[in-house]
């Protein structure tokens, strides 16, 4: 005989409904993630995560609510780890390698966090309703880099008049590291990409070239 599939539930009882509502958020920033705000449907949600589509209803009363309250929860987490990760270090170089890290321990824990941010920037210049709702363009650090850059300015490391430089620079890297597939799927090959930002900005990543140094020597 063929193996029944076991029932999906229907509206909780109260104390499930926080357990519930979290499995939803879940299952949908996955499925965001993989297929996009356009493809994904109610029905699919509901159905990988284990209730009826009415039951979904019970805690969303729309595909967008819900797709905002996965982009709400994720980037209100995203934010609370970087932001403590930052605030133990006073200079641009602590800080910038206490984000870079975090970013990388976040994504061991869950990749579909960053997979979600990265598709969500595309997502919200595809559809009306997405780029109504989320006024800024999510994923670009304008949070974390300023910060940044003012420990860095007073502690020497940044010079004032390159700050719009510098934050572009800043702000490029952390778009790279949520809008590359590659590094949310690999650790090996996320780890390579945060050693070499590191690197890059303690001067250790690549040499002048030697015939050119010898020509500015001469």
């Amino acid at each position: 005989m063929p193996r029944s599939k076991a029932p999906r539930l229907g509206r909780p009882p109260a104390s499930n409904a926080a357990e519930t509502r979290q499995r939803i958020i879940a299952t949908a920033a996955e499925l965001f993630a993989a297929n996009g705000y356009g493809v994904t449907t109610n029905k699919d949600v509901a159905e990988q995560a284990g209730i009826t589509t009415g039951a979904l209803y019970y805690y969303f009363d729309s595909k967008l609510e819900m797709y905002l309250a996965v982009y709400a929860e994720l980037a209100a987490r995203v934010n609370e780890r970087l932001t403590g990760a930052m605030e133990a270090e006073s200079t641009f170089a602590g800080k910038l390698r206490a984000v870079l890290e975090a970013v990388y321990q976040m994504n061991l824990e869950d990749p579909s966090i960053a997979r979600f941010l990265g598709t969500a920037r595309v997502d919200r210049l595809r559809h009306k309703e997405l780029l109504l709702a989320i006024p800024n363009s999510p994923g670009e650090g304008a949070q974390l880099v300023g910060p940044m850059l003012d420990a860095g300015i007073d502690s020497g490391e940044v010079d004032a008049d390159r700050r719009d430089v510098i934050a572009a620079v800043m702000r490029t890297i952390f778009v790279g590291l949520t809008d590359n597939s590659a590094l949310s799927a690999d650790p090996a090959y996320h780890r390579r990409a945060i050693d070499g930002i590191e690197s890059l900005f303690d001067g250790g990543l690549v040499r002048r070239p030697r015939r050119a140094a010898r020509r500015r020597a001469s």
